[in-house]
């Protein structure tokens, strides 16, 4: 802390002009970051709405209708509905079980390589869902690597899996999110005082009744909230059913919404309303997360520090490697490993031994126009839209958490919305937007920029903000009593204590705008395609090798991006 350390003397004191004028920025900010906020929360929104109760596509001539909601009461769609919840409740209970598990076994036993495990999490937690479900097509595909070795090699031809279908959604699903449950419950597992286990065991309760008695009753209201959240990120999943279910026909809302506006015969209005609809069911689960979170008062932490001693592992230890080594393999090792190989064939083929290998997918991301041309625009959009995303979240985060000015409540609302609307969601509404605001932002970057930095909001406030609340707003008020304005309070300290927090937001969005696709799938153009897309279109037309070595490119940004992440948190934690 003594790096960050601000003496009043480095203030500069201002005068009752100064003073004045310093206020009058701070209220301009704040008016300007409120309407911007509404305005880009609002259109896409109130636009998908609109677009719900019309007859035709959008800026075409229509008439007002009740029957986009009267479909939502069709066969297909009810349909999709019941596919929809029975694949996030079922991922999302297998996700907390496996993810808890992990959890445990590396912060609360003597588990030996918990720290590889860990870093295998934190990289498969930052693997792209639809690269993630292409790797796993290649392997699991009716002609893909798994059958291909299985049946024509081994002759075990019942052994044979199809991934296009709901339990080949389910096990993608699964390896994606898990990492999401292992980060969440990690905190409270390594935060909870073991005063209440090593009371247990003095009583003479075995580790497993221990576990099953006290930890996880002490751990149930993060599991619910992770639980909810799990089941919010899987039903507004876009690319793992799309790239699985669509060839599998196994329909989700999201994908369902796709196929509608993508595909003729399209119906603009049934999919906004489907839009709203799968809006309204995240909505209800992120309020019943929130009532959750609030609900849940169990003291787990204390003042007393109390180490515990691990749970030996004992005869179970192979299992636990078994557990962790092996979710690693599957959602991150083999999935890697296919794609490299994949990359490097000259025609696909599952015996390497019969492979022509080349690098010509690889000169061709260099030679192609079109590839380069999506790469600049992923680092225009990505670079340009993680700055204004991380200038506008600072913002919100200093009046709603610091200043508070009237109407802050308000702001913080519209600010974590976006949590509540799913990716493809807000593209659609803002396709609906667009069509009718007079801006000439239909078919431009600039339109991209502001759908990743509408959705990604929270990720920036809620990043800056957990370390702002961590400062003393004393150290901004003993400034002021020296006479400082409060802009230059905000200037010369808060804004170098926050610091850390501000570079971990930006490479966070950053990274999340790399990676990217179903806010983007329904924006695009030709010449606004970013990598997600053009990894996407590549693997539209059956092109696994160019798909598999732009992926492969794709994943070591991303794996770098999140070296630089890892090596700012330690910092920001120290604030």
């Amino acid at each position: 802390m003594s790096d960050q350390t601000i003496g009043l003397s480095d203030v500069v004191i201002g005068k009752p002009a100064s003073r004045r004028t310093g206020n009058t920025l701070l209220k301009c900010a704040y008016g300007a970051t409120f309407i911007i906020v509404v305005a880009m929360v609002t259109i896409p929104i109130a636009a998908l709405i609109y677009g719900s109760f019309r007859t035709a596509a959008p800026g075409m001539p229509a008439e007002w209708t009740l029957r986009n909601y009267e479909g939502l009461a069709s066969p297909g769609v009810i349909a999709t509905i019941g596919t929809t919840l029975w694949i996030g409740l079922l991922s999302s209970a297998l996700c907390i079980v496996i993810g808890t598990a992990i959890a445990l076994l590396v912060h609360r036993t003597d588990f030996k390589y918990g720290k590889v495990v860990t870093m295998l999490v934190g990289l498969a937690f930052y693997f792209p869902s639809f690269i993630l479900a292409m790797a796993w097509i290649i392997i699991g595909a009716p002609g893909g690597i798994f059958n291909a070795v299985v049946d024509d090699m081994l002759g075990l031809s019942w052994l044979r899996i199809d991934i296009y279908t709901t339990m080949g959604i389910v096990l993608v699903m699964v390896l994606h999110q898990v990492p999401f449950v292992y980060l969440t419950m990690r905190g409270p597992i390594m935060g909870m005082d073991g005063i209440y286990e090593e009371a247990a065991r003095t009583a003479g309760a075995t580790p497993s009744r221990v576990i099953t008695r006290i930890t996880l009753p002490l751990l149930s209201y993060s599991l619910i909230s992770s639980f909810i959240l799990t089941f919010i990120i899987t039903i507004e999943q876009f690319a793992i059913p799309a790239l699985i279910g669509i060839p599998g026909q196994v329909n989700m809302l999201a994908t369902q919404l796709y196929l509608l506006v993508r595909f003729s015969p399209t119906d603009y209005g049934l999919a906004a309303a489907i839009g709203v609809a799968l809006s309204a069911m995240t909505g209800a689960a992120i309020w019943a997360q929130r009532r959750v979170s609030s609900a849940g008062r169990l003291t787990t932490v204390t003042g007393k520090a109390s180490r515990l001693k691990p749970i030996p592992l004992g005869r179970w230890k192979w299992l636990a490697y078994i557990l962790c080594f092996g979710f690693g393999f599957l959602a991150l090792i083999l999935p890697m490993t296919i794609l490299i190989y994949t990359s490097v064939l000259k025609w696909f083929t599952a015996n390497p031994f019969d492979g022509l290998y080349t690098i010509r997918n690889y000169a061709y991301i260099i030679e192609s126009a079109s590839t380069i041309r999506s790469f600049w625009n992923t680092l225009l959009v990505s670079g340009v839209g993680a700055a204004a995303g991380v200038l506008l979240g600072l913002m919100c985060a200093y009046f709603t958490l610091r200043l508070q000015p009237r109407g802050y409540r308000i702001l913080d609302f519209f600010v974590s919305l976006p949590f509540g609307v799913p990716g493809i969601v807000l593209g659609l509404g803002l396709l609906w937007a667009y069509a009718y605001l007079p801006l000439p932002l239909y078919g431009t970057l600039a339109l991209m920029i502001i759908a990743f930095v509408t959705r990604f909001l929270p990720y920036a406030t809620e990043t800056i903000g957990g370390q702002m609340v961590q400062i003393d707003k004393s150290l901004e008020e003993a400034a002021w009593v020296n006479g400082a304005t409060p802009l230059e309070g905000v200037s010369k300290i808060l804004l170098p204590l926050v610091r850390p927090s501000v570079q971990g937001a930006y490479f966070l969005l950053f990274m999340a705008f790399f990676r990217e696709i179903s806010s983007a799938i329904l924006l695009y153009t030709a010449s606004t395609a970013v990598v997600s897309i053009s990894i996407w279109s590549f693997f539209e037309q059956a092109n696994w090798g160019l798909a598999s070595a732009l992926s492969v490119v794709a994943t070591l940004i991303i794996f770098v991006a999140m070296g630089l992440i890892s090596r700012l948190v330690p910092a920001a934690r120290q604030g």
